[in-house]
C-alpha cells in the first residue's frame, strides 16, 4: 500500500490508534518484532500483511480485529493520537 496523506490513524482490535502507537501495540501483541518501532509504519504494516496473507488494498477481505484498517482524516475530527487506545 502506498502512503496516503489522509491516513490519520488505524482501527485495530476495537480501538483507534495513531501510526506510532499502532506499531507499539503490534509489537506488544507479538504481531510485529521489537525492531518495528524503528521502522516506517507503512513498511511494518506491509511486512505483517505479507506474512499473514492479508491484502491491505482490499479492506473488505479482513476484519480490524485481525489487522489494522486505515482511519482517514474525513472519518474523525480529532487527531488520532488524542484517541490512542480509545474503544470505538
Amino acid at each position: 500500500m502506498t502512503f496516503d496523506p489522509n491516513i490519520v490513524g488505524y482501527d485495530y482490535r476495537a480501538s483507534r490508534y495513531c501510526p506510532t502507537h499502532l506499531i507499539e501495540r503490534l509489537v506488544a501483541d507479538g504481531v510485529a518484532s521489537p525492531a518495528a518501532v524503528d521502522m516506517n509504519e507503512e513498511d511494518v504494516l506491509d511486512q505483517v500483511a505479507g506474512a499473514n496473507g492479508i491484502d491491505r488494498n482490499n479492506e473488505s477481505t479482513f476484519d480490524s480485529g485481525d489487522f489494522p484498517k486505515v482511519l482517514l482524516s474525513l472519518h474523525t475530527e480529532r487527531d488520532a493520537c488524542e484517541t490512542c487506545g480509545e474503544v470505538l
